[in-house]
This record gives structure tokens, C-alpha cells and sequence, in this order.
């Protein structure tokens, strides 16, 4: 079955429909109001990131602005060791009217990639304040071509890889610090005959611009 079409009828998607609807229950009933961060626009971010110089600032197009309903987006292609990558970043600042990111692992089957493997893998982060993250290890192809795709999910005080398990954060960031927003970052790099490169790769550009990224989202 379609890995997409699998999580849309599977048991975690019920899940994660009922974690939403508590969250939202018991963000509703608390009584303070939700801290809505203003961050500097993504597009502000340095072009150039370590060895990693920009290629192209993608423009996203109206429809898949409105599919996403991220209130801010950072698309770029960039070269650097080992060869090219792309970074996308969604970012939301509030999930109380129940927009949330989607998966990539239901976005790339939609668009014609099929999926291959996924697991979870650890890269280690200097400059952040766990010193690692964990991420999806997702492999797809499209005819010949076949691409690793690294993608993670990031609140004000927690990282993590798991979708199912964002959402059990989502509600404690919703409690503890009536907040809700949150960023997906994803890393994809093509495999050109070697996925390890390619692992390599993506790992080293992620240790360079993920820690001014969350700076700048989450300064404040």
C-alpha cells in the first residue's frame, strides 16, 4: 500500500486526531492567552552558510502556499562539499485553528517520489543545547533518480523526529509555556551511487545551519 495512503487510514493517524483534540480541549479551557512569536522573516537568513554557498531562492507558488499555511517559508538551493542539496523550513506560529506541518513522508509520494526506506538516525549538533537532534532518514526515488531527504520538528524547547510524538510536545509546550508554534526543516540531497556520501553530506550542512536557524527563530 502507498505509504501515504497507509498513514491517512492506519491506527497513528487516529492517534495523532485525538492527541490534537485534547490539546486543543485543554489549551481552550487554560486560562492565559498563547505567546505568539514574531521572528525575523527566514528570508533573512544569510545566504551563505559555512562552505555552503546558495544557488537559487526558490519562489513557492500560491497553491502550495495554501496547502501548507505556514506563516513563513525559507526554500534554497545550495552547493558546497560533496555536491548539491536543498533546505527547505516551515514555520508556524500558532497550531490552535489546527494547522500543522505536513509530512514529508505524505507530501513526496504525492508528488510522483516513492518511497524506498525511513528510519530515525541521530546527528550530532555542536552549538545547540542538546548537541544532537534526531531526524527522519527518509530515501525516495523518481524513475533513475534517487534522493536522501533528512527532516525534523522544532518548537521553542524541543527537537524531535517522531510525528506521533511532536504532538504529545506540542501539548506540553501548550501547558507549560502557552505556546504553540513550531518549524519542520528538511535537508534533501540526491544519491548519486552512494548513500553514505550523501548521508554525509546533508549531516554537514545540517550541523552548519541549523543552529543559526533555530537562533534566529527562537531568540526571543
Amino acid at each position: 500500500m502507498n505509504l501515504s495512503l497507509a498513514f491517512l487510514r492506519g491506527v497513528p493517524a487516529a492517534i495523532v486526531t485525538v492527541i490534537l483534540a485534547i490539546e486543543g480541549a485543554l489549551f481552550y479551557l487554560a486560562p492565559t492567552k498563547e505567546v505568539i512569536p514574531s521572528p525575523p522573516p527566514l528570508r533573512s537568513f544569510p545566504s551563505n552558510v559555512g562552505p555552503w554557498k546558495m544557488q537559487r531562492e526558490f519562489e513557492i507558488d500560491p497553491e502550495t502556499v495554501t496547502f501548507l499555511k505556514a506563516d513563513d517559508t525559507l526554500s534554497r538551493a545550495y552547493a558546497g562539499p560533496g555536491g548539491p542539496l536543498t533546505l527547505f523550513v516551515g514555520f508556524f506560529k500558532s497550531q490552535r485553528g489546527g494547522v500543522t506541518p505536513h509530512s514529508p513522508k505524505i507530501c513526496l509520494p504525492g508528488a510522483g517520489w516513492t518511497p524506498e526506506e525511513s528510519r530515525i538516525v541521530t546527528v550530532s549538533v555542536p552549538g545547540i543545547p542538546s548537541g544532537a537532534i534526531p531526524v527522519n532518514r527518509y530515501i525516495v526515488s523518481h524513475g533513475e533518480d534517487r534522493s536522501l531527504v533528512l527532516y525534523w520538528y522544532v518548537t521553542a524547547h524541543y527537537s524531535m523526529a517522531d510525528e506521533y510524538y511532536s504532538k504529545i510536545v506540542l501539548m506540553k509546550e501548550g501547558l507549560l509555556h502557552r505556546r504553540s508554534d513550531e518549524a519542520i526543516f528538511r535537508v534533501i540531497t540526491p544519491i548519486a551511487g552512494d548513500e553514505a556520501a550523501a548521508e554525509t553530506r546533508a549531516m554537514a550542512f545540517i550541523r552548519e545551519a541549523y543552529p543559526p536557524l533555530r537562533q534566529q527563530i527562537w531568540a526571543q
